[in-house]
Formats: structure tokens, sequence, C-alpha cells
């Protein structure tokens, strides 16, 4: 491909990196809740999910995806769940912590710090959060399959066509990591880790009613 071709697929892919949705939230959510080294963890993890889809278009594995009733459904399903798995422990993590500091007449933020260093999950289980968020989502699928169809060809070499798949991760990961960062910037963190719970109640809501939007789409 051309270096104009290049360029027009990386902003391509740029915007729909940007496009909001589930995975701009969880990387919101965890930069202020728990921090850019957890945030980092998603943005890469998620990178990694977008260039395994990316690469299953390149592949011809994707057809098969789409043509699969059944492997759609279960994708679909399996996001659905993990949607509301998501929003279920936000929201009554961040009601636990309500009902906790009103009973002991305590800060609800000051609560919240203390139990984020009893319970914050490691490294490697905001990367998984990051990379099933991504996995559970066949959109991504149909997605990549529109984007290269316009770009890639038969005719591209495989390196060509892997290329571009990896590109797609890195700029997806780029991306959040910059959300990531901009996210957990200490001003604006330390002003939304004084509503800590409310912010996690809120996320939850936004998660459920993301899940909920899949299963009625399933229905």
């Amino acid at each position: 491909m051309t270096l104009e071709l290049w360029l027009f697929l990386a902003m391509t892919l740029l915007a729909g990196a940007m496009s909001p949705g589930p995975s701009a939230a969880l990387v919101l959510r965890t930069a202020i809740r728990y921090g850019r080294s957890r945030a980092l963890a998603v943005a890469l993890a998620h990178g990694v999910g977008i260039s395994v889809y990316a690469l299953a278009v390149v592949l011809g594995l994707a057809t098969l995806i789409q043509s699969s009733e059944f492997l759609m459904s279960a994708l679909q399903v399996g996001g659905a769940v993990f949607l509301l798995y998501l929003g279920c422990r936000m929201l009554f993590g961040g009601i636990k912590v309500l009902t906790s500091a009103t009973r002991e007449g305590v800060n609800a933020s000051d609560h919240a710090t203390s139990k984020e260093d009893d319970s914050a999950l490691g490294l490697l289980q905001h990367a998984i959060n990051g990379f099933l968020i991504v996995f559970f989502n066949p959109k991504v699928v149909i997605f990549f399959v529109a984007i290269f169809s316009q770009f890639l060809s038969a005719e591209h070499l495989l390196s060509t066509q892997v290329s571009a798949a990896v590109m797609a991760g890195m700029i997806d990961a780029t991306w959040y990591a910059l959300v990531g960062v901009l996210a957990s910037n200490q001003r604006f963190s330390e002003g939304l880790n004084r509503a800590a719970p409310f912010v996690d109640s809120a996320f939850g809501v936004l998660f459920i009613g993301f899940g909920i939007v899949v299963v009625l789409s399933l229905l």
C-alpha cells in the first residue's frame, strides 16, 4: 500500500478507537478508581484484543465467525453477561461503601480509599478485563471486515495484512493509554476520588445499561 493509504487507514482505525462505548468507560473508571498503571494494563490488553480480531479478519477466521449464528450469539451472550457482571460489581461495591460510611459516620471517600488498598485487583485481572471486553464484542469483527475490505485485498502480501492488524492494536492501545493517563491525572483523579462510591455506582449503572442493550438486541 502507498503511504497515503496507510495514513488513511490509520486515521480510520483511530476514529474507530475513539468512538465512545463500554471500552472507554472501563478505561476511565479504572483510571479514576485504580490509578494509571492499571488503566494502562486495560489499554494494552484491549489493544491486544483488537489485534487478535484484526488478525482473524486477515486470516479469514472472521468469515467463519460471521457465518456461524451460534458463534455470533455465543459471543454476544458472553458480552452481555460480562458487562452485567462488571456493572453489578461496580454498583454493589459503590452502594456497600456508601452504606458502610453512613453507618459508621465516616467520610465515604476515606472509607473507599481504605477498602481500595485491601481489595484492589492486580494488574493481571485488569488486563483480563481489558481483553475480555473486546473478545466478547463481535461487532469488532464486523468493523474490521468493513474497514479492511476497503484497504486490503488478496493481492497484498501476508506481511502487509498482518502489519495492518498489528497497527490496529497499537493505535487502539495508544488511544486508550492516553485516555487512562489523562483520567488518572492527579488533579482530576483527586477530585473524583472524593466521590469514589458515586463514581463506581454511576459506572455500574452505565455497564448494566450496556448489558441490557445487548440482551435486547439478541431478543
